[in-house]
C-alpha cells in the first residue's frame, strides 16, 4: 500500500482536536489503513498545538508549526512539501468533513484508478443538512465561476485525496482557502478526478474562518486564474 498522510491545517481549533483524532484513529484501526496525520498550524493563539502534541504518544500524529498565518492553502502546500508520502488527504479540523469517509476517498487512488478523489457536497448522495437555504444559494453562486476551470460538481471542496506530487509541484502561491480549485485549474485533463458524496456538517465548536478577507482572496484567485487562461 502506498504511504498516506492526512494533512489538516489548523488555526485556533483547540476544541476540535481531541474529537477529530479519536475519530481519525478509530477509522485507521477499523479500516486497517496505515496513514499518518500531520497538523499544519498557522500560529494558533489558543491550545491547538498543545492538544496535538498530547497525541504524539498515542498514534502517528505530527505537528508542523508555522510562525505566521500562511492561510489554509499555504498550510496545505507546506504540509505536502514536508512529507514524502505517495498520497495525501486534505481535510478541515472543524469536523465538517467526516473522517469515516477517508477509506472511500483513498480507495480509488490506492487502486490507481484516479489521481484525485473529492468528497463532494454536490453529487448524488452528498448533502449539507445544517445549511439554511441562503447559505446553500450563496455556495452554489460562489461555485459557478470556478466551473469555468474544471468539470467537477464541487470544485471548492476542501476534503480530497490526491497523489502528493501534484500538490508539491504546484507552481506559485495560492491565496485563501481554495487549494482544490488551484489543483483542478492547474492540471486540467492531466488529472484523473473522481467525486464521491459526503455529508458536510457545520462546526459545533470554535469560530468559522470564513470572512470578507477569505471572500476577497477567492476573488483574487479567480482573477489570477482568468488571466492565466488568457495567456
Amino acid at each position: 500500500m502506498a504511504a498516506v498522510t492526512v494533512i489538516i491545517p489548523t488555526l485556533n481549533e483547540e476544541d476540535n482536536i481531541d474529537i477529530l483524532l479519536e475519530r481519525l484513529l478509530a477509522v485507521r484501526k477499523s479500516a486497517g489503513m496505515d496513514f499518518s496525520v500531520l497538523f499544519v498550524d498557522s500560529a494558533s493563539t489558543d491550545q491547538t498545538q498543545a492538544r496535538v502534541r498530547n497525541w504524539r504518544e498515542k498514534g502517528p500524529v505530527r505537528l508542523l508549526s508555522r510562525a505566521t498565518n500562511v492561510g489554509l492553502a499555504g498550510a496545505v502546500l507546506a504540509g505536502a512539501r514536508a512529507v514524502n508520502s505517495d498520497v495525501v488527504l486534505v481535510m478541515d479540523a472543524d469536523l465538517s468533513h467526516p473522517p469515516e469517509a477517508i477509506p472511500s476517498l483513498l480507495g480509488p487512488i490506492l487502486a490507481e484508478e484516479c489521481d484525485m478523489v473529492i468528497g463532494s457536497r454536490y453529487v448524488s448522495g452528498g448533502a449539507t443538512p445544517d445549511w439554511p437555504w441562503s447559505r446553500r444559494l450563496s455556495s452554489r453562486l460562489a461555485t459557478l465561476p470556478a466551473l469555468f476551470f474544471c468539470e467537477v460538481r464541487d470544485p471548492l471542496a476542501g476534503f480530497f485525496a490526491i497523489r502528493r506530487h501534484f500538490l508539491s509541484e504546484l507552481p506559485g502561491s495560492v491565496p485563501g482557502f481554495k487549494i482544490g480549485l488551484a489543483l483542478l485549474a492547474e492540471y486540467g485533463s492531466n488529472l484523473r478526478v473522481k467525486e464521491l458524496p459526503i455529508v458536510f456538517r457545520d462546526r459545533d465548536y470554535g469560530r468559522s474562518k470564513m470572512n470578507h478577507g477569505v471572500a476577497f482572496a477567492y476573488l483574487q484567485q479567480l482573477f489570477a486564474l482568468f488571466l492565466k487562461r488568457l495567456r
